[in-house]
């Protein structure tokens, strides 16, 4: 099994959606990937379209308690989030900080239980016509665009541009 290739499509799917919904579309980006210790760690450098940078980073396995999360600092506070395996049925931990009153704020997530509500929010779609939650195609293939962008630049070492991208296999 080539589980480098597995790593980046099972995972990087997931950190590539997650950027996206909370950033923006990807306009480039480089990575760099290291392997030791049975590790895989992807570093990867991103510019968003609308002229935003980020850094994400996919390593597996931890030794730790797995979870994914994200760190963002706006002009105005920022958001840290922990998101754990939604297997455990455990909502996330997300703090925000706003500048303008000086304070944390913690929302609670009571219902953790991510699957059901996943296919709720499918039936509510069918059944009661309502607008689907979550990526739909563009997203999707943006998505698969960002898999194959990081998969090119370890190769080469080279910053991909996501929209000069026609072509291409992992």
């Amino acid at each position: 099994m080539d589980k480098e290739r597995y790593f980046l499509l099972a995972h990087g799917s997931h950190l590539l959606d997650t950027a996206t919904f909370l950033a923006g579309r990807i306009g480039s980006l480089r990575a760099k990937l290291r392997q030791r210790f049975g590790a895989y760690c992807w570093f990867i450098e991103v510019e968003f379209e609308n002229g935003a940078v980020g850094h994400l980073d996919l390593t597996i396995a931890v030794r730790m308690d797995w979870h994914e999360g994200f760190q963002i600092y706006g002009e105005k506070g920022s958001v840290i989030g922990k998101i754990p395996n939604p297997w455990y049925f455990k909502s996330s931990e997300v703090e925000c900080f706003s500048e303008e009153d000086g304070q944390y704020h913690r929302p609670l997530g009571a219902d953790g239980f991510t699957y059901r509500r996943q296919l709720e929010g499918f039936a509510d779609t069918i059944l009661n016509r309502t607008t689907q939650f979550g990526t739909n195609l563009e997203q999707g293939t943006h998505t698969v665009q960002g898999m194959l962008a990081i998969y090119q630049s370890v190769q080469s070492g080279k910053e991909i541009y996501l929209n000069d991208l026609k072509t291409g296999s992992f």
